[in-house]
């Protein structure tokens, strides 16, 4: 199994101000599922633009690829904070504008961010099957470098644990991998993961996609189609099948 097939993505990019790519327009497919994480009446309190200016936004995050967005949003609706659904909805209802800019983690404010770590442990588990399958098929990236390492709280000991156990039997959940491990919070773990995806605080990404979004539309480098992405696909339509 080579180094792409659990979908890895390494950062081959500096940071850019308030995470804006420029040149690129941002946006939301529209069957995304997304949660609101905070509403700013008056804009985003670190922008230079005069108060009077400011346009309202929300901060939210989309669940599908764990990528964090800053939204017009429409003045007089019925939003909420912790408001989920589909992006097109909330469009079609006009709830929601359009996408003014990705940001990272950095850029959320104190609402977001003391929201955003309850939001990720519930997809988390909402996902169970398709992380357990990350933990049960990670790989190598490097002679030196395996993706369980990617993980806080995961060191070299802890990982030759993890694949041998794997080796005897798959984990089937994370009950059974706390039980059979000495990781005590598997999804913990995770939501560290991906905060830290978020915050740009990593050279390699596994579960946001908040870095690959911004790779120039002409850029003719082989792009990222990994095995681990294709069975995320599998899972969603054999669950929609059931």
């Amino acid at each position: 199994m080579s180094n792409r097939d659990l979908g890895y993505s390494k950062n081959r990019r500096d940071k850019s101000p308030r995470g804006r790519e420029k040149g690129k327009s941002q946006f939301i497919k529209k069957d995304r599922v997304i949660q609101i994480l905070d509403i700013l009446l008056h804009g985003h309190f670190s922008n230079d633009v005069p108060m009077h200016k400011q346009r309202p936004i929300v901060q939210l995050i989309s669940l599908e690829d764990f990528v964090l967005y800053e939204v017009e949003y429409i003045r007089d609706s019925d939003l909420k904070v912790q408001d989920r659904g589909i992006y097109g909805d909330f469009r079609e209802s006009h709830k929601l504008g359009k996408v003014t800019k990705k940001i990272d983690h950095n850029d959320l404010t104190p609402t977001s961010k003391a929201l955003l770590h309850s939001v990720l442990e519930e997809r988390i588990k909402e996902k169970a099957e398709e992380f357990l399958y990350f933990f049960n098929n990670s790989v190598s990236i490097t002679p030196r470098l395996h993706q369980l390492q990617l993980i806080p709280g995961i060191g070299n000991k802890l990982m030759w644990e993890i694949i041998k156990l794997r080796n005897i039997k798959k984990f089937e959940s994370f009950k059974d991998m706390s039980q059979r491990t000495s990781i005590s919070d598997p999804v913990h773990l995770l939501v560290k993961l991906i905060i830290k995806e978020l915050s740009r605080d990593v050279k390699y990404y596994i579960f946001s996609k908040t870095q690959r979004y911004e790779q120039v539309r002409t850029d003719s480098r082989r792009q990222f189609s990994p095995r681990y992405e294709r069975r995320r696909s599998q899972l969603r339509r054999e669950k929609f099948q059931k």
